[in-house]
């Protein structure tokens, strides 16, 4: 059924290959073990980067839009005591949220209600939360290049800057009140393919006579170039396969723009256009985000009106997480009773019963976290897909 490898889809392809430690400059200030879960959107994943470079904070990553078990259980195999999510719930699904206060596990979120408010939200939150002392500088990015956000994201951790980024309706001076500091720099990145928002961000900044302002030029590269389509190429599958799940007549819409848009975009690669190439890729990724978040909204739907299927994507979540505290010799065993019992219940059609047994097994699961937390610190199992020493 489609639904089932919908299923597959959102819960088994999407493995653990970039939920890992990221490079670490200085201890925090926080006293718990703490997580930060961000969709891989190139804007709040570079936010996430830039902390986890000035912090000791892991930084786990999820698709964008998409929920994944599997990553519920690589968060769980750090033992946290508090997981801190960068983004909205569209971006970083509510199911998240759902399964980590499950097992007794303290959860915020920074966001705002795009990626220039959850900007300005992660910066807020982030200095008060590790006591970050960072420069008055600001280094600005349009939100949706990912070219210009690399480079911004390398000048921020050289300077302990501030990274915001910025769109077409960008008003700066609006912008860095909600910073709460006076800021005394700015360095601007500019991009072929994003020259003209930043024209237009570089002419209010040039309104105010104080202002410090340094601009740097990122250059197009067929590197460059190539690493973007490849993400839309990759982008677009997934949201192909999703797209599987809904009969929304414009996903199919969107779908055939984002894949003539990719077809263009290596058709300019192929003629050493690079800057074309470049752009066209950007807006192919764009629209499998909109495919994404209305697949997602449709299987919901689906499952508010099937006990069942509900029931069945509920065992999958909580198994995964069984199954990673099982790996590093966490006792589930009474926690792997309760779970055949819910599997044979809803085999037998007696959803009730499910229902019943699926409380009583998310209070175990919860149990065995708590008294395997040590344990999982101690002795963290190799990600899921990799190999290692578990």
């Amino acid at each position: 059924m489609v639904w089932k490898k919908a299923l597959a889809i959102m819960f088994g392809l999407l493995v653990l290959a970039s939920g890992v430690p990221l490079i670490k400059a200085e201890s925090t200030n926080v006293d718990i073990n703490v997580i930060i879960l961000v969709s891989d959107n190139e804007a709040d994943c570079a936010l996430a980067d830039y902390i986890s470079n000035l912090t000791d904070v892991v930084v786990v990553k999820t698709p964008w839009g998409v929920y994944d078990p599997n990553i519920t259980a690589d968060i769980i195999s750090h033992a946290p005591d508090e997981v801190i999510i960068l983004g909205g719930p569209v971006a970083v699904p509510e199911e998240y949220v759902e399964d980590l206060q499950n097992i007794g596990i303290t959860v915020e979120r920074w966001w705002g209600e795009n990626r220039y408010e959850t900007n300005i939200a992660v910066i807020n939150n982030v200095t008060l939360k590790f006591n970050l002392q960072l420069q008055n500088k600001v280094i600005l990015a349009v939100g949706n290049d990912t070219m210009g956000i690399q480079k911004a994201l390398e000048l921020a951790i050289q300077g302990r800057a501030m990274m915001v980024f910025v769109n077409q309706n960008t008003n700066i001076t609006r912008t860095i009140k909600q910073l709460k500091v006076k800021v005394q720099e700015f360095t601007m990145i500019e991009t072929p393919y994003m020259n003209k928002t930043m024209l237009r961000v570089r002419e209010q900044l040039e309104e105010k006579p104080e202002c410090n302002c340094t601009r740097v030029q990122v250059n197009m590269t067929a590197e460059r170039a190539l690493e973007a389509i490849n993400l839309a190429e990759e982008k677009i599958a997934l949201a192909k396969e999703l797209a599987q799940n809904t009969t929304n007549p414009a996903v199919e819409t969107l779908l055939a723009i984002a894949e003539k848009q990719l077809e263009d975009a290596k058709e300019a690669y192929g003629n050493e256009k690079y800057g074309s190439a470049y752009g066209l890729a950007i807006a192919a990724k764009s629209k499998t985000d909109v495919i994404i978040k209305l697949a997602g909204e449709d299987m919901r739907k689906q499952l508010m009106d099937n006990t069942k299927m509900k029931l069945e994507r509920e065992l999958v979540r909580v198994e995964a997480q069984i199954r990673v505290m099982e790996r590093v010799g966490v006792n589930v065993t009474v926690a792997i009773q309760i779970m055949e019992q819910v599997r044979a219940a809803i085999k037998n059609g007696d959803y009730d019963l499910a229902q019943e047994l699926m409380v009583k097994l998310r209070n175990e699961v919860k149990t065995c976290y708590m008294n395997g937390k040590e344990m999982m610190r101690e002795n963290k199992p190799a990600p899921i897909g990799k190999k290692g020493k578990p």
